[in-house]
């Protein structure tokens, strides 16, 4: 089967981010931070990070590829404008938000593989057959 190397060490790293991610934002909302806008489309760009990493992790089409590879450029699009209005607040919370994105590139590079890369995910399930017996 066609998949990412090392799926265990992906699986482990989708499931602790998510863990992570669920954490962290409960614990916002237990602080009784205010739900913005900000925080919510900032909500949806995480769920879409977290599942394209679970996909990828799992080797399960959800959706299509088309769909994927659009959400992976709007991803990039939201972090790039993330971090811009970061930088205008502050160098420190730059350098802290930067240090995060570091934790954060394996989920980007799972979500290029996975619109991108993972042809074998997205083939019809009679081509997917002919796909799998010709490379074992």
């Amino acid at each position: 089967m066609a998949g990412p190397r090392f799926r265990w060490a992906w699986i482990a790293y989708a499931a602790l981010l998510t863990t992570a991610v669920v954490i962290g934002e409960f614990g916002n909302v237990l602080r009784g931070e205010p739900v913005t806008w900000l925080m919510a489309a900032n909500w949806i760009v995480t769920l879409a990070l977290l599942t394209a990493t679970w996909g990828y992790a799992m080797q399960r089409p959800i959706g299509n590829a088309t769909y994927w590879r659009r959400v992976f450029w709007i991803l990039l699009a939201a972090s790039a404008l993330m971090l811009v209005r970061v930088a205008a607040a502050s160098t420190t919370a730059l350098v802290l938000v930067l240090g995060f994105m570091v934790v954060l590139l394996p989920a980007y590079v799972a979500a290029f593989r996975y619109g991108f890369r993972s042809h074998h995910l997205w083939l019809p399930r009679p081509a997917l057959e002919e796909h799998e017996r010709c490379t074992d």
